[in-house]
């Protein structure tokens, strides 16, 4: 972006509104009585019932590149909620931070698309801004935060139970630091220019060819307490405590997503036989 405030000048492609019913439906499903307000308050509400009520997974791709489907699901926020409600499944970057968007739209916060750079390289990233009067906050489905940061002028951190999200400002850009699973390494994701939905389409087919999704089941998720990561086996657990890890079996795997990530019973055992395929053709 040329300037903090020129992103905001850009006239998008909108992603299709989602209707009043499912809109009453999804926050009656992130736990609310009623819709939110469109303050910080209820910004922060919905980030952190996002981050502990949806997943950021890949269990739908794994499904969708095993049988070579034409598009990639959950990229547009009606089919993501759909099958979030049905199956408990999220998605990973594109489609996730699609379907925040629209439902903070839907609320009627000034909510933004915007492409980012995990390991500030290329544009490889999706990720949601929110504009509250002259204030702009990243709310990013992929990096656990819990609480929305603020994009400002100078350096900040936000804190969910030990899980540190640092923001700084570089240049026309930020940089925002999120820990993972190896205490002595953040992943640093650069903001970018603002993006429309076809943008977050052709972005997202092009993960068929190489994505860190593509092959082993991948899952995070906040409690009250901390954030888990699964990426194949090995479950990290970060919290006020620290991080720490363990190697499960693939039936404590898939005991973990029905019982911990909230994904249905049919799912799991969907993507469990995809896998267990994949080993048996690899071994042959």
């Amino acid at each position: 972006m040329r300037g903090h405030d020129a992103a905001w000048q850009i006239e998008t492609m909108p992603i299709k509104p989602l209707t009043d019913r499912a809109i009453d439906e999804i926050v009656e499903a992130l736990g609310f009585a009623e819709r939110p307000g469109t303050d910080l308050a209820g910004l922060t509400d919905v980030y952190s019932a996002w981050c502990r009520r949806v997943p950021f997974d890949n269990l739908r791709k794994l499904v969708a590149l095993h049988f070579e489907l034409p598009e990639l699901p959950g990229i547009h926020p009606d089919d993501f909620f759909a099958a979030w409600l049905l199956t408990g499944a999220g998605g990973t970057c594109w489609g996730s931070n699609n379907a925040l968007h629209a439902l903070l739209v839907g609320l009627g916060f000034d909510a933004r698309l915007h492409a980012a750079s995990m390991f500030d390289g290329e544009i490889n990233h999706g990720t949601t801004v929110v504009r509250l009067g002259d204030e702009r906050w990243v709310v990013d489905t992929a990096l656990h935060g819990d609480v929305p940061a603020p994009l400002g002028a100078t350096e900040c951190a936000v804190e969910h139970a030990g899980f540190v999200t640092t923001v700084r400002p570089d240049g026309d850009t930020w940089l925002v630091d999120h820990p993972t699973p190896d205490p002595d390494f953040l992943i640093p994701c650069r903001l970018h220019h603002e993006i429309d939905h076809a943008f977050t389409i052709e972005a997202n087919e092009k993960t068929r060819g190489w994505s860190p999704f593509n092959d082993a089941i991948s899952v995070g998720i906040n409690d009250a307490s901390g954030v888990w990561m699964l990426k194949g086996r090995t479950l990290a657990r970060i919290d006020a405590d620290g991080t720490t890890t363990r190697t499960l079996t693939d039936a404590e795997v898939d005991e973990w997503l029905v019982s911990v990530s909230g994904h249905s019973p049919p799912l799991v055992a969907e993507v469990r036989a995809i896998l267990d395929f994949r080993a048996e053709s690899a071994d042959s």
